[in-house]
């Protein structure tokens, strides 16, 4: 019985150092992707965050203006500069003009402003 108990332990000892290098490199494998997804998940909440501030900032200037006509439409001023000084001052981030432009005409679509007097910096417009 106790050659048996130590021939098992033996087989048991040689299947885990054979298994063990490959299971710790999984394991290795998972935590890192896990990780770039969770920054870029991170990122992208940040640049939304900056993003609402800017426009929400916008809106609440467009209200504030001194109006002489009631009936003249409001017009709110945004530019991709201030998302990417949003982005900058609040949360250090550091993003291109063109991801600025984009998530900025996303979070207008998103909040229902691209159908309202709109002024932006955008000049690359779609058609219609």
């Amino acid at each position: 019985m106790p050659a048996a108990l130590l021939a098992t332990t033996v087989i048991c000892a040689a299947l885990l150092a054979a298994v063990l290098p490959t299971a710790r490199h999984r394991i290795q494998q998972y935590r890192a992707e896990h990780a770039r997804r969770t920054a870029a998940e991170h990122r992208r909440r940040q640049l939304l965050n900056a993003t609402d501030w800017a426009i929400s900032t916008a809106v609440r200037d467009c209200w504030s203006r001194q109006v002489d006509d009631w009936r003249a439409p409001r017009i709110m001023l945004i530019s991709v500069e201030d998302v990417l000084h949003r982005a900058e001052a609040d949360f250090n981030l550091h993003i291109s003009r063109e991801e600025a432009r984009t998530v900025l005409r996303e979070r207008l679509e998103h909040r229902g402003h691209l159908h309202t007097t709109l002024v932006t910096d955008d000049h690359d417009q779609p058609p219609g």
